[in-house]
């Protein structure tokens, strides 16, 4: 299995998370580029499931971890689209909330997959 530390994913990930955060004031009414945010294999994390598939698939959290990683990412895509097209206002708007639900279970599954990784399981 290739190389890959959980820890710094999880750290990228809340990193991620707050720059996008951050971006969702700057992205309404200018020509903010959106490209990729909703590419879930486009990020370290997406690319460390695809080389390991085979190896991971044996582990609970990555069976789930697939789709939820995959939806995070588009519904990034779809509220950077919605606060550019003037649809999203505020961070209390549902899209927001269920966007930061998703974040929540993905650290979650990480910092079970790192726990199980750990012990060999």
């Amino acid at each position: 299995m290739q190389a890959f530390d959980l820890d710094q994913a999880l750290t990228m990930h809340r990193s991620w998370k707050m720059k996008f955060q951050l971006a969702l004031g700057s992205v309404h009414n200018r020509d903010f580029d959106t490209h990729g945010i909703g590419d879930a294999s486009a990020c370290g994390l997406g690319q460390w499931l695809a080389a390991n598939a085979g190896e991971l698939e044996r582990f609970p959290e990555v069976r789930e971890l697939l789709p939820v990683h995959v939806e995070f990412h588009r519904q990034s895509q779809a509220i950077a689209d919605e606060i550019r097209g003037g649809h999203i206002l505020h961070m209390e708007d549902p899209a927001i909330v269920a966007y930061l639900e998703l974040s929540g279970r993905i650290e979650a599954m990480l910092k079970r997959l790192d726990a199980d990784l750990r012990q060999g399981a």
